[in-house]
């Protein structure tokens, strides 16, 4: 059933790498503001697809030395197409909540036994997760209960669910029972996907130069939401940020 884990070339434990993506190297008090632009596709009711465009600001900051890092959304033009006019605030809810709280969405990698995957020829690195209740459940089911602390253990079955032969095993309504994440040796998430029972939900970000730092250039989001009188629907959101200005007022 498991076979030893493969080596890599980056060096960089996964212990390591989960450090480097909920910690940042140098927590320093910072402000950053930007303006984006970008696009809302919702698929509604019989899979039909609705365009949105949005526009506004954007501010990333750490108010105090090692504390955590914030950001807010501020939607200045949001263009709907009719239907949608009636859930502009719904809308707008949408894109600031799922801009504000990305931050947060790298917490639920604490609720997986994660392992490396593989490395890209870029010097990225893909890692993988099963949901830690999962692995507990599959590995008492074996009769290995002894070895529930055992993290080596642990990520070796993590990776033998992960394959897709496995997902029916995994496979269960509620929160996410799979990961995949792609970052790099500094930490920096690039894409994270949540696989539910009902389909996965993805973001991916690009990083990019920006008054001489790095910061996010475009933001990939799917989304899923509930609005009143219309019901559920499924949502991408693309922004695309600019002028990006640090430790500055404008």
């Amino acid at each position: 059933m498991l076979s030893p884990p493969p080596t890599y070339a980056n060096h960089v434990s996964v212990d390591e790498l989960l450090k480097r993506i909920f910690t940042d190297p140098d927590p320093v008090p910072y402000e950053m503001t930007a303006d984006f632009d970008g696009d809302l596709t919702i698929a509604g009711r019989g899979g039909q697809k609705l365009g949105a465009r949005a526009a506004g600001s954007f501010r990333e900051w750490r108010a105090v030395q090692g504390g955590p890092k914030r950001r807010s959304v501020n939607i200045t033009r949001l263009d709907l197409p009719l239907l949608l006019q009636p859930f502009s605030a719904n809308l707008k809810k949408l894109i600031q909540e799922r801009i504000e709280r990305e931050e947060g969405t790298l917490e639920i990698l604490t609720e997986y036994d994660m392992f490396q995957i593989s490395e890209t020829p870029g010097g990225r690195i893909i890692l993988g997760g099963i949901r830690t209740d999962i692995v507990t459940d599959v590995l008492r089911r074996y009769g290995r209960a002894a070895e529930l602390k055992d993290v080596g253990t642990r990520r070796a079955i993590a990776r033998w669910l992960y394959q897709p032969g496995q997902r029916e095993i995994i496979d269960r309504p509620g929160g996410p029972y799979l990961v995949t994440v792609v970052t790099d040796e500094e930490g920096r998430l690039h894409s994270l996907i949540a696989q539910y029972d009902w389909g996965p939900v993805e973001t991916k970000i690009e990083w990019g130069p920006a008054a001489g730092r790095t910061a996010w250039r475009e933001v990939k989001m799917d989304s899923s939401t509930e609005l009143a009188r219309y019901g559920r629907v499924i949502g991408t959101i693309v922004l695309r940020f600019s002028n990006h200005c640090f430790d500055c007022r404008r």
